[in-house]
């Protein structure tokens, strides 16, 4: 499953769908600066802690549904601007615990 998410992540359609959401969440992003951070998210994901991995995960994914021939994984439609609202956050924490 975790395979098959990551690719759905990289995906150019989601891609194409993610990058005006997070362009209104954060005006200094840019369709490179998204497309870059969502295909290396392999290289990014390898360096997360397994606790920040089901984190994302759980944000991300609504739904698994598995049968003897299939696996669907339905995501959350909201999930992507979640994530990218949390990491916003973050950034703007460390931004002012850096200037106290």
């Amino acid at each position: 499953m975790l395979y098959q998410l990551r690719a759905i992540l990289r995906a150019p359609e989601l891609v194409g769908e993610v990058l005006p959401q997070a362009i209104k969440l954060d005006s200094a992003l840019d369709e490179a600066r998204v497309t870059v951070a969502m295909t290396r998210l392999d290289a990014i994901w390898d360096q997360l802690f397994p606790s920040e991995q089901a984190r994302i995960v759980k944000l991300l994914v609504e739904k698994v549904i598995v049968s003897p021939n299939d696996l669907e994984v339905r995501l959350r439609a909201n999930g992507i601007e979640r994530l990218v609202l949390e990491m916003n956050l973050k950034s703007i924490e460390q931004k002012e615990e850096a200037l106290a």
